[in-house]
């Protein structure tokens, strides 16, 4: 089993990358193997689809000072397990639920594509910026999770 998640808040525009990511994919021919997982907001939510399973690839809208639209790839490496989480059951964020999760019980192979919002503010559709990455990152996801 091989799963495909999508993390953002619909409401807040950009936000929402992953989610919109996950209702593009509907329409895509995946493998039998392919979960499509639409997480919301993530959170603890996250946890149960990292069991059992071969190859999860995470989308999310992230922030790190680029140009909107800009597609990020990373791996659980690139996160530092030298100091613990900084949890709170009402503001989690997808880091602190990997290192978690990680302290739990084995991960499977995780790949993390972090798209840079436009805006973050009212409204339920992507900015144009994004709505043109769309495509381009669905490839990249698909080929992402073909290759576990």
């Amino acid at each position: 089993m091989r799963k495909i998640i999508g993390c953002g808040n619909l409401l807040l525009k950009d936000e929402g990358i992953g989610v919109h990511l996950i209702e593009y994919l509907r329409r895509v021919d995946l493998p039998a193997d392919v979960e499509l997982v639409d997480a919301a907001c993530g959170g603890f939510d996250i946890m149960p689809h990292l069991d059992n399973v071969k190859k999860v690839v995470i989308v999310d809208a992230m922030q790190a000072g680029g140009k909107a639209g800009q597609i990020y790839k990373f791996g659980l490496d690139d996160f530092s397990t030298d100091t613990p989480p900084n949890i709170s059951l009402h503001d989690i964020s997808l880091k602190d639920v990997l290192l978690l999760s990680q302290k739990l019980a084995p991960l499977p192979e995780i790949t993390i594509f972090g798209i840079e919002p436009k805006e973050m503010k009212w409204g339920m559709e992507l900015t144009p910026e994004l709505e043109i990455v769309l495509p381009r990152l669905a490839e990249l996801v698909i080929k992402e999770i073909k290759n576990a």
